[in-house]
């Protein structure tokens, strides 16, 4: 009898444990939820402040005046394209920060004078600009407006005087550019003896120093060594009182010449 009463006490005692670990257990599911919450909901309420922080001060950054573009510092600015750069600097004010470099760039890049554009942001209201100029070589007179053109035949500007120190193209149109061009680094090192050059078919490139009556049609390639290889022959060539006015230096190794006698002007 007293064995059943004491399995009884321990079935008992048994099962009020394990509905206590239950309700212990229940409990603290329920505190752990509740504490989840709440973190969540802190949480939730620090993204909140953070981002209305970060656009209040977003707000405040695009609309300070001290953040406005206010100048263009300018480095080797172009000569031809001044206006045209002016312009495009016009429409480009707003916020430093927001201002699109890229596109910037990108328009100051059509311009043909210009070779390349670097450009910084100098806090808090200026803009750096850097040019790359292309150079201008050549120079063509198109009825009383003189066209500047680089070494690649690309024209970077006009204006109503003739430049100096360029090397002036006479006759023909915009069609003779290219080939001229495309013997830039032949002419460079004579340009400040040219008086002009030209180009005809089939001769082609035809060239005129300022020194002597000479017309030179030199060919594609090497120019000064040609031309000086005729100059040292020159003092010993029979002319007969004549002037040379053609010189045909285009076959390797060979100089054809043609005169013309002063008097009569007879070729």
């Amino acid at each position: 009898m007293s064995d059943i009463r004491s399995n009884a006490l321990k079935f008992e005692a048994e099962f009020f444990r394990k509905s206590n670990n239950l309700t212990l257990t229940r409990e603290k599911k329920i505190r752990s939820i509740q504490m989840r919450t709440m973190h969540i909901l802190l949480l939730l309420f620090l993204t909140l402040l953070v981002g209305f922080a970060a656009y209040k001060t977003a707000v405040f950054l695009l609309e300070c005046d001290m953040l406005q573009v206010h100048a263009f510092r300018l480095r080797r600015q172009p000569v031809f394209a001044r206006e045209e750069v002016r312009r495009i600097l016009g429409h480009s004010a707003g916020n430093i920060l927001t201002l699109d470099l890229g596109d910037l760039r990108a328009q100051l890049l059509r311009l043909p004078e210009i070779e390349d554009v670097a450009i910084s942001r100098v806090l808090p209201d200026i803009v750096e600009i850097g040019f790359t100029l292309r150079r201008p070589v050549f120079y063509f007179n198109g009825h009383g407006v003189f066209q500047l053109l680089d070494g690649s035949g690309l024209v970077l500007g006009e204006q109503s005087t003739a430049p100096a120190g360029l090397i002036p193209i006479r006759g023909g149109d915009s069609s003779v550019w290219g080939p001229i061009a495309a013997c830039t680094e032949e002419l460079l090192p004579m340009r400040d003896k040219i008086e002009y050059v030209a180009f005809h078919e089939p001769n082609g490139i035809e060239l005129k120093l300022r020194t002597g009556t000479e017309v030179f049609f030199p060919g594609a390639t090497g120019f000064v060594k040609k031309i000086n290889r005729y100059f040292k022959i020159k003092p010993y060539l029979s002319l007969n009182g004549s002037s040379v006015r053609y010189v045909d230096l285009r076959i390797a190794g060979r100089i054809y010449f043609e005169c013309f006698a002063e008097a009569q002007g007879d070729s």
